[in-house]
């Protein structure tokens, strides 16, 4: 069998902005030194007057897209999501507090591998959702990058967009719909609903293919908020068992959405969250961080049933 071909999210982001700002002139790149990596070279060789470089200043950047965000422009600013979360205190005062309709755009997110630690974000979600009146959004594949964006570019509310430098295979239809707030059930199931997000879908779902079973079921949550609880407590009441897989901290993440979920509406099956422990992690190529992680096809095939058969 053919395999399937594998985009970068990152290079889906970049290429999508592109072609949003042929047919949205308010739309402006901003790069914090990082164009090529961030891929908004895609747009800057596009639309040199529409995009700036303002170097190793992530403050600086931040402020700007404020400003032009107050003219009626719709900023994209973009660096390493661990760069540019840990100026939350310059996103909070200038873009959160005014409510300014700003995309930052956090890549390099999860197990990246051999850029490092430091350069790797695990803990941006817990500190991006926090940020009132954001929107936080994390693309599965290439698909769902066009449909983000495409929502994300004429969208008023400030926006941060999480992406992983991951290789995916396309999984979903090409008449998919990206809806702000929806999850999306990927495989339904009877038993036991897995919940990701971003690159680790792909895994999930290539991991539930090996199985062959279908009491397994996929949910991806590309809206990480907002997050229609009503819809999303409709599809878990169907299963006994729930599981989220993510490649972020335990602290905050996706995890910690669907447990805030779970104990306000009086969930009564058993849930589990698989996600990076407290801790920096290790500076090696991605398969052998998700490997590492557990993290990895094999991994998740084993934990999942494990986790199917441990309380029935």
């Amino acid at each position: 069998m053919k395999s399937k071909k594998k985009i970068a999210i990152r290079d889906a982001f970049g290429l999508s902005l592109a072609e949003q700002g042929k047919k949205n002139k308010k739309i402006v790149s901003i790069s914090i030194d990082l164009k090529g990596a961030c891929k908004l070279s895609y747009f800057f060789k596009k639309f040199p007057q529409r995009s700036f470089e303002v170097g190793i200043a992530e403050a600086n950047g931040i402020g700007i897209a404020a400003g032009l965000s107050f003219d009626g422009f719709r900023p994209f600013v973009a660096s390493f999501g661990s760069f540019i979360s840990g100026k939350n205190t310059e996103i909070r005062n200038t873009i959160s507090y005014n409510n300014a309709p700003v995309v930052v755009v956090g890549t390099h997110c999860g197990l990246i591998g051999s850029d490092g630690a430091t350069q790797s974000a695990l803990q941006d979600i817990s500190i991006m959702r926090s940020m009132p009146y954001f929107d936080v959004i994390q693309p599965c594949s290439e698909i769902d990058m066009k449909q983000i964006i495409k929502y994300v570019a004429t969208s008023k509310k400030p926006t941060y967009l999480r992406i992983s430098r991951n290789e995916v295979e396309e999984f979903l239809d090409k008449k998919y719909k990206f809806k702000i707030g929806i999850p999306q059930e990927i495989v339904k199931g009877r038993k036991l609903l897995i919940i990701s997000s971003g690159a680790m879908v792909s895994n999930c779902l290539r991991a539930i293919n090996s199985i062959s079973n279908k009491d397994f079921g996929l949910l991806n949550i590309s809206s990480l908020k907002p997050l229609n609880e009503k819809i999303l407590m409709k599809i878990i009441n169907k299963y006994k068992k729930v599981i989220t897989v993510e490649d972020h901290s335990y602290e905050g993440g996706l995890g910690s959405i669907i447990s805030e979920t779970l104990s306000q509406n009086n969930f009564k099956g058993i849930f589990k969250i698989h996600a990076v422990k407290d801790g920096f992690i290790n500076s090696d190529i991605p398969k052998n961080l998700e490997k590492f992680y557990k993290m990895d096809v094999s991994s998740l095939k084993k934990i999942f049933l494990k986790f199917k058969y441990k309380y029935f």
